[in-house]
């Protein structure tokens, strides 16, 4: 695990890389833009250079930005009156899920610095990256830790959290395929120290498997509370995504 200390201050907002990486993207040409798209597999691929980065967030960020919103709005209010949090994010990609949260903190009035430290997990070095250039950039008092492992490589000494409140983010993670989740899941139940807040936002599936997958991972929760569930087909509602959103919350909360 890498310390990263955040030095750099900027007035970032999502809605602002949102729109670099769409106008970028809009430059290309159609033979360029389409060779991006299938680069990305339907958001699952392991991406690996800058393009493929701004493709992504060209073409997947508006929706991860409204998934993401409907879920901070239900994580219980007093946890932004508390003494600070710790935010870990298990398979964080490039940041999407913390630029997310600075504009949705901002909206709120709460102050960026409430955040004391984020923990990084991403298999892909090219997204960790970015994704700690993006934390750096948009929390101005908070550290960073950067850990390069897929899921099931994850240790007890990786997850340090600095806050006794602690949210913990699933982003379109416990969907894939190559999540296995038994170790996370070994150490979040083995935990009794922290105020634990597990955020799981992912598409909705049709199909019983990957539909059911973070249903799943609840019921394999000990001690823990669903206090938010959201399942929402394309055919359920009037927006042109499908949504799926679990909020747990440790007893000790």
């Amino acid at each position: 695990m890498n310390y990263i200390p955040n030095t750099r201050k900027s007035a970032q907002t999502f809605v602002s890389v949102l729109q670099k990486a769409k106008d970028w993207f809009a430059l290309l040409s159609k033979t360029e833009q389409q060779n991006l798209i299938e680069d990305l597999e339907r958001g699952t691929a392991h991406l690996t250079n800058t393009c493929q980065l701004n493709a992504y967030i060209a073409k997947y960020g508006e929706i991860h930005q409204a998934k993401l919103l409907q879920a901070f709005e239900k994580i219980p209010s007093k946890v932004w009156h508390e003494d600070g949090i710790t935010v870990i994010d298990y398979g964080c990609g490039q940041g999407i899920a913390e630029m997310v949260l600075s504009d949705y903190m901002a909206s709120k009035y709460i102050d960026n610095n409430y955040i004391k430290d984020f923990i990084l997990i991403e298999p892909s070095r090219q997204n960790l990256q970015r994704c700690v250039k993006y934390v750096n950039a948009f929390f101005n008092e908070s550290t960073a830790s950067a850990v390069c492992k897929k899921d099931s490589q994850i240790k007890d000494d990786d997850l340090n959290p600095k806050s006794s409140t602690v949210i913990h983010i699933f982003s379109n993670v416990i969907d894939l395929d190559d999540f296995d989740g038994d170790g996370i899941l070994s150490l979040l139940n083995e935990d009794k120290s922290h105020n634990n807040i597990i955020v799981c936002v992912s598409p909705y599936y049709q199909e019983a498997t990957r539909g059911k997958r973070i249903k799943e991972f609840g019921e394999k929760l000990h001690g823990y509370t669903l206090i938010y569930k959201l399942e929402k087909h394309t055919d359920d509602w009037d927006k042109p995504y499908s949504c799926q959103i679990y909020i747990f919350v440790s007893s000790y909360y």
